[in-house]
């Protein structure tokens, strides 16, 4: 009986890689999802236990799109190549917004997404090492290498290598701006005693806060806020509309009693001071109505 190939990837990627993942399994394939700790980053060591023969291709992403949790790429990348496997990462969430260096990384592949660093939607890009040979995504023409045959969008190329050039060259200052913010409001919670946790440790993007409100509803926050005119999501962005409880979370194995409570704060560059310190207001006020006769946070 042939041996089936083995995909490696982590328990808290996002449904992009994941549901890719499921969809080889239709074709023979077996996937092993890597555990994280609280925090949700990757063990390095239950990478080395769990490499195969027969994996053919580790995708560990290099910051999470719901805690920002920024994963040891670098020690990933070589523990694979140590066992002769190839290492792919998405870097959708970190490029343009933490410096990101392929070679230092050490990976095989990274993917980016335009959108995520001010560019168009629905263009992004796929970094092959050098020598890297891969079989086309679609045969055709001959476009993209012949990788990706078809008429390439060149507005939305152009717009996006423009947007990258900026967000890069204005990186420390962006960084540095979102995470004032992160804090004004972090400490605004803090000193008015409000219960919650924050998801992603401290290794995590810049201005990216997942936060955990005990005996809450996510959905109630954000509507609340929303009245607003604050814009949250209660998860990843990409899933905002569904009311289950994220992979991520229950994969970070954030308590009951807090999980549902969950809200994404997203800081960026033009975010201000100001903003952090409305929306900690924001919050405040509304926990604080939670014993009223007519408004409940919690089922």
């Amino acid at each position: 009986m042939p041996i089936r190939p083995n995909i490696i990837t982590s328990a808290v990627e996002h449904k992009a890689v994941l549901n890719s993942c499921a969809a080889m399994k239709n074709f023979g394939c077996t996937v092993t999802k890597l555990p994280v700790d609280k925090f949700g980053a990757v063990n390095p060591v239950d990478l080395c236990d769990k490499i195969l023969p027969s994996t053919k291709i580790i995708s560990v992403m290099h910051a999470n799109n719901e805690v920002g949790t920024i994963q040891p790429i670098q020690t990933l990348a070589e523990i694979a190549h140590n066992h002769g496997k190839i290492f792919h990462t998405d870097a959708v969430q970190s490029v343009g917004h933490i410096p990101v260096d392929v070679k230092k990384l050490g990976v095989d592949m990274l993917s980016a997404s335009a959108h995520k660093f001010n560019g168009s939607k629905g263009v992004g890009f796929l970094y092959i090492r050098d020598g890297l040979k891969i079989l086309p995504y679609i045969d055709g023409g001959g476009q993209e290498s012949s990788l990706r045959s078809g008429t390439e969008n060149f507005p939305a190329i152009a717009a996006m290598a423009l947007a990258l050039e900026k967000n890069c060259r204005d990186m420390q200052i962006n960084a540095g701006r979102s995470s004032t913010c992160a804090k004004i409001l972090l400490d605004c919670l803090r000193e008015n005693d409000i219960d919650f946790i924050v998801n992603g440790g401290d290794n995590r993007l810049p201005g990216h806060l997942s936060l955990s409100f005990r005996h809450c509803e996510g959905e109630t926050l954000l509507h609340r806020l929303d009245l607003k005119n604050i814009c949250v999501a209660t998860g990843s962005a990409c899933n905002s509309h569904q009311k289950k409880f994220s992979h991520v979370l229950q994969a970070l194995h954030v308590p009951e009693s807090y999980i549902g409570g969950t809200i994404r704060v997203t800081f960026g560059r033009d975010n201000t001071s100001t903003d952090a310190a409305i929306i900690g207001k924001s919050l405040i006020a509304i926990l604080n109505r939670r014993n009223s006769s007519n408004f409940s946070l919690s089922k």
